[in-house]
């Protein structure tokens, strides 16, 4: 059986789908990627045009490059398969990572207006994720959607049994349902896999300039090109029945019954977005090379459209079986946070550059918002009015919080053709520890219950260049992303009145990258 919804109301981005899209990878030129993108106060790299655009200023010669490479990432711990999504012995993936220029030119003597293009992948979402873990016998999430569903009220039961499918098909494969009394099953273990792919590439426009090389200036203009696909599965081996009526009473029956279910949620965002840049570096003394950078970014204004369909298959002992899905898009928008930066740059002679960054960003402050109504004028010109989606955004400020970006990376050329680079940079959690998905407010958002909260980013790297004629250059960088999360079933729900618990059980999952780049520039 197939359920076909073609509008759901009030429907909105969750906020763990929210953060993929807010968030950034470490990502540009071969020599930003080696500096752990410290160049916020050294500038000369296209690549600080997405981050402090006065970097921009600093070139004195028109430049044009590319840059290109390759993301690896570690298969996830010894499981060998993922039903439905393939191998998960890793997953690589080579990219057009960079590719732009700056055309510079002179109005004074020590004075420059330099104008610049470049794309970028802000994100690259390719990744696998595989969990597996034992229950109690006593919990699942489809007792989560039974408990949840009779804590609603009576009115909103229809909507919510379509929503969470997997309640529909596992008491239709055990024929234990009527209109008075449900059943639902505990499971003795689940298995949950995840792949995502696509990727953000942004489109930057730059204008910058320096007085007499003290005082650089830059403004940058963003476009952004969303694509991200996500397919997740996760199934339970159920174990023991139980049945439950709206006067609060519970049986447990003593025997086992067997059976499992698998549901899955496969979503398609597509969009754009556009922000502005702000950034500045000063040298506070004429004959001394260090300068400070500051840089602000303004929210980037997404309007997103998703394509979703997810479904249960759930098969009981005797080999009985039901399908059922639902599918349906919305247009949707979001308003990622502000972001602000500070950083540090100083050369010795032409040897050595060294270079320390700042930046922070309250992601609890992202805003969700839904459509409220579509309408066309009299020329026949479609509108669209939104909303804040206040549920949401309340979820998001308890469960997301502020996160804090630390870039550091020195330079060494022992002569004027090889450069040698070390960098690091560390992102903090944007998850809240105990953050969770809450069903309550999710269930038009996905038939799954499931969730991870990723902790903190490490990422280490190491990069070569190499300077030939004096025009052309070629940039080699290596990256190790490290990063743990926590992945939760389902949310630990407790119907205290009714002596009825449903507790989760999380399993540690990884999230390691390695990345090679290579750029190819030419100065004219």
């Amino acid at each position: 059986m197939v359920l076909s919804c073609f509008a759901i109301g009030a429907a909105a981005q969750e906020t763990y789908e929210s953060a993929q899209l807010a968030t950034q990878d470490l990502n540009g030129t071969a020599r930003y990627i080696g500096m752990g993108g410290a160049m916020e106060a050294l500038g000369a790299d296209i690549s600080t045009m997405g981050t402090n655009p006065a970097g921009i200023g600093f070139f004195r010669r028109s430049w044009i490059g590319l840059s290109g490479g390759a993301t690896i990432q570690n298969g996830n711990d010894n499981r060998n398969t993922l039903p439905g999504i393939g191998t998960d012995k890793g997953i690589t993936n080579a990219d057009l990572n960079q590719v732009g220029f700056v055309y510079s030119s002179k109005f004074s003597y020590n004075s420059r207006f330099n104008v610049g293009f470049n794309y970028t992948k802000s994100r690259n979402f390719n990744q696998i994720i595989s969990a597996m873990n034992a229950l109690d016998g006593l919990s699942s999430s489809n007792k989560l959607s039974a408990m949840r569903f009779a804590n609603v009220e009576q009115d909103d039961k229809a909507i919510a049994l379509i929503d969470d499918l997997n309640l529909y098909a596992v008491n239709d494969a055990y024929s234990d349902y009527d209109n008075d009394k449900f059943g639902f099953k505990g499971a003795n273990g689940y298995n949950a896999n995840r792949k995502n792919e696509g990727y953000i590439g942004e489109y930057d426009f730059n204008f910058s300039t320096n007085f007499n090389d003290r005082v650089y200036l830059g403004l940058t203009f963003g476009v952004k090109d969303v694509h991200y696909r996500s397919y997740s599965t996760y199934g339970e081996a159920l174990d023991r029945a139980y049945t439950f009526d709206y006067d609060g009473e519970a049986e447990y029956p003593g025997s086992t019954i067997g059976g499992n279910y698998r549901s899955y949620d496969d979503r398609e965002v597509t969009g754009t977005g556009f922000d502005l840049k702000f950034g500045a570096i000063i040298r506070p003394s004429e004959y001394s090379p260090f300068r400070f950078g500051l840089y602000m970014h303004t929210p980037t204004w997404y309007d997103l459209k998703a394509n979703i369909r997810m479904g249960v298959n759930a098969t009981g002992i005797d080999g009985t079986s039901e399908n059922k899905s639902v599918n349906w898009s919305y247009d949707y928008r979001i308003l990622t946070p502000w972001r602000f930066g500070v950083s540090l740059g100083h050369t010795i002679g032409k040897i050595v550059a060294i270079g320390a960054t700042y930046e922070y960003a309250d992601y609890s402050s992202i805003k969700n918002r839904i459509k409220t109504n579509s309408y066309r004028n009299y020329w026949g010109e479609r509108y669209d009015t939104y909303a804040n989606d206040i549920e949401m955004n309340n979820h998001t400020s308890k469960t997301l919080k502020g996160v804090s970006l630390v870039k550091l990376g020195i330079e060494i050329k022992p002569s004027q053709v090889l450069a040698f680079r070390l960098g690091y940079n560390y992102q903090s959690a944007i998850y809240e520890e105990n953050g969770y998905k809450d069903s309550n407010i999710n269930t038009k958002r996905s038939s799954t219950h499931d969730w991870i909260n990723w902790k903190a980013t490490n990422r280490f790297t190491f990069g070569m260049g190499f300077t030939f004629n004096k025009n052309w250059t070629l940039d080699l960088s290596y990256q190790y992303a490290m990063q743990k999360g926590i992945y939760h079933p389902f949310e630990t729900y407790d119907f205290e009145s009714y002596g009825i618990y449903n507790t989760d059980k999380s399993y540690e999952v990884n999230n390691n990258r390695h990345q090679i780049n290579a750029s190819v520039g030419y100065r004219f």
